[in-house]
C-alpha cells in the first residue's frame, strides 16, 4: 500500500551482517537494524523478538520491537508492553512517549493514550514531527471515544481465499450492481522477486460473480499489467467502463492513468491523463462519474489546504477543465484521500486525517447540492467502519445496502484483507457538536481545567460529562436528535449554559459548530 505509518526510528542502523554458528544464521543487532533500515518490520521483529530472549531488559530491543509492531499491519497493539518497558526508565528516548501513547491508541486505551502524549509534550524532547503530531494524536482520542460511543450497525463479511490471500489484498473496486471486483494485492506471482522491504511488488487482480459467487481471483493481465508489475488499481467507474490507474514514479511522486473498456469488452492500453491532471505533485487515487464528466482525485500539488488535498475536473469536450480544490469544506490542513463518487453522483465519500477522524485515515461521506454543487460538512461514517487504523477506500454499493473496504482483522487471512460490509439498518442521525473557547477579555484559559457536561433537557438525566483538547480547547460531543443542556465550568470564569437543539429529518445536521465565549 502506498500509504505507511512510518516512524521516526533512533537507533543504530549497521551495515548487512549474520554470523555463523555451526551452520546455522544466527541473529544478530546489526542484521536486525538493517532489516529496520529498508523497512523490513515483519523480519526485523523476528529478529528483535529472538535477541529479546537473552536480553529482556535491552532498551534498544525493547524499543525496536514496539516500532516494529506499529508498522505492521496486524497487532500494533502488541507494541505496548515493550514501550511501556522503556518509557519506564528514569532515562530514555523521549520519543518512546510518543509512540506508546499511538501504541495505547490501537489497544483503545485512550485515557492512557493522552496521558503518554501529555507527558511527551511536558518533557518537549522528541522530535519536531512527533511534537506537532501529538496534539493531533489527543484530539483523535478524544474523538474515538465519542464516536465508539456511537457504533454503527454493520455486519463484515470476508470475501475469503477466492478472493484474500496471506498477502495484503486492499483498495477494492466493484461496478455498481456487484457483477466484479477489481482490487490491489502484494502475493508473489511466478518469478516473483521479493523486495528488501520483505514485499512483493503489486498486482492487480480481477474476480467476476457467477451464481451469486466471487469466483478465484486472477491477474487482471496485459494491457492493463502482467503479476507484481507495481500498477496498482485506484479507481472505478460505476459500470467498469473505465479502470483508473496509479504509477509511483520516484521520489514521493505518482501520475494517473485510465484504461477503458472496448467494443470486445478488453482493457486498452492505459493513457497517462494529462498534465493538468498530472500536475508533479503526486497524483494518487481518484473516482469518475457515471457519466465519465468529472472526475475526482487526490493530490499533493502545492496550493491546497494543506498535505493531500481532493480536486475536482469537468470535462469541457475531449479535454478535463483546470482542476478545482473540493474547497475547505472537504480538504483539512491534513491530508485527505481515496475519492469515490456514489453511483448516483449524489455523495462523495473520501478518507481524511482531518474533521473527526477517530485515527489516522477515517472514511467520510458529504452530499452533493444538485443546484450549487458545493458540499455538506462531511460525517464520519462511524465505528466499527473506521478504526484508530487508517481506513481508506470505501466503495459503495448501487443500492447503498453494502460497502467494500480492506482491513486488518485478527479473523482474516493475513493482513489486509477485503470485506463486504452490510449496513443492517439506516444510520442513525447523529450530530457532531463541535467547540471552541474564547475569553470576553483576552483572559488566559486553561484547557485542562474546563468541565463540560450534558444532560436531557426533557428526561433532565446526564447524558456524559466531556473534556475539550487541552492543547487546543476543541472538544466533541456526539448527540442523537434531542434537546439538551451544556454546562461548561471553568475556575475563575462565570458558569456558561447553552441549550441545543438537535434535529432530524430534513433539518439534520451532521455538525454543528459552537464557540464558548468565557467572561469572569
Amino acid at each position: 500500500m502506498k500509504k505507511q505509518f512510518l516512524l521516526v526510528l533512533l537507533t543504530c542502523l549497521y551495515s548487512f551482517s549474520y554470523s555463523q554458528e555451526d551452520g546455522l544464521t544466527k541473529v544478530t543487532p546489526e542484521g536486525a537494524a538493517y532489516k529496520m533500515k529498508v523497512g523490513n518490520y515483519e523480519d526485523a521483529l523476528g529478529d528483535y523478538l529472538q535477541l529479546l530472549n537473552d536480553d529482556t531488559r535491552n532498551e534498544s530491543y525493547n524499543y525496536n520491537v514496539g516500532v516494529c509492531y506499529l508498522n505492521n499491519s496486524m497487532n500494533k497493539a502488541k507494541a505496548v508492553p515493550y514501550l511501556e518497558i522503556v518509557s519506564r526508565k528514569e532515562k530514555h528516548d523521549p520519543n518512546a512517549d510518543y509512540l506508546l501513547g499511538r501504541a495505547y491508541q490501537y489497544a483503545n486505551r485512550f485515557d492512557d493514550a493522552v496521558s503518554a502524549f501529555n507527558k511527551f509534550k511536558q518533557d518537549a524532547k522528541g522530535t519536531v514531527f512527533n511534537l506537532v503530531d501529538a496534539d493531533l494524536q489527543i484530539q483523535h482520542c478524544i474523538n474515538a471515544k465519542e464516536l465508539m460511543k456511537f457504533p454503527v450497525d454493520v455486519m463484515f463479511q470476508n470475501l475469503g481465499t477466492n478472493i484474500n490471500s496471506e498477502y495484503s489484498d486492499y483498495y477494492p473496486f466493484v461496478t455498481s450492481n456487484e457483477s466484479f471486483i477489481v482490487y490491489n494485492t502484494k502475493r508473489p506471482e511466478k518469478n516473483a522477486e521479493k523486495m528488501e522491504n520483505g514485499n512483493y511488488n503489486n498486482s492487480i487482480y480481477i474476480s467476476r460473480v457467477v451464481n451469486g459467487e466471487y469466483m478465484k481471483a486472477s491477474p487482471i493481465g496485459a494491457p492493463i499489467n502482467v503479476g507484481n508489475a507495481g500498477m496498482e488499481v485506484i479507481g472505478l467507474s460505476e459500470t467498469g467502463d473505465n479502470i483508473l490507474l496509479y504509477l509511483p514514479e520516484g521520489l514521493g511522486k505518482g501520475n494517473i492513468y485510465i484504461s477503458k473498456l472496448d467494443a470486445q469488452g478488453a482493457y486498452g492500453k492505459p493513457e497517462k491523463l494529462d498534465a493538468k491532471i498530472n500536475a508533479g505533485g503526486d497524483e494518487i487515487a481518484a473516482s469518475i462519474s457515471s457519466d465519465g464528466n468529472t472526475l475526482y482525485f487526490a493530490s499533493s500539488r502545492k496550493g491546497g489546504a494543506g498535505g493531500t488535498d481532493i480536486y475536482i475536473c469537468k470535462k469541457l469536450g475531449k479535454k478535463w477543465s483546470e482542476p478545482m480544490n473540493a474547497g475547505t469544506t472537504i480538504n483539512t490542513p491534513y491530508d485527505e484521500d481515496f475519492p469515490n463518487i456514489s453511483p448516483d453522483g449524489k455523495t462523495l465519500y473520501f478518507s481524511s486525517k482531518g474533521h473527526t477522524s477517530m485515527g489516522g485515515y477515517d472514511i467520510f461521506k458529504s452530499s452533493i447540492d444538485e443546484t450549487t454543487q458545493g458540499f455538506t460538512k462531511p460525517k464520519n461514517l462511524g465505528y466499527p467502519i473506521n478504526t484508530t487504523d487508517d481506513d481508506m477506500n470505501f466503495r459503495i454499493s448501487k443500492n447503498g445496502k453494502y460497502g467494500y473496504i480492506a482491513a486488518a482483522k485478527g479473523s482474516g487471512q493475513g493482513d489486509f484483507d477485503i470485506y463486504r460490509v452490510t449496513f443492517n439498518e439506516v444510520e442513525s442521525d447523529y450530530s457532531v457538536v463541535i467547540g471552541e473557547f474564547s475569553s470576553k477579555d483576552n483572559h488566559e484559559i486553561n484547557f485542562s481545567d474546563v468541565f463540560i457536561s450534558v444532560n436531557d433537557n426533557i428526561t433532565k438525566e446526564l447524558v456524559g460529562n466531556y473534556l475539550p483538547n487541552p492543547a487546543t480547547g476543541r472538544f466533541v460531543v456526539i448527540l442523537p436528535p434531542g434537546k439538551y443542556q451544556m454546562n461548561i465550568e471553568v475556575p475563575g470564569f462565570k458558569l456558561v449554559t447553552k441549550n441545543i437543539e438537535v434535529f432530524d429529518k430534513v433539518s439534520y445536521q451532521a455538525e454543528i459548530n459552537m464557540n464558548i465565549e468565557l467572561a469572569k
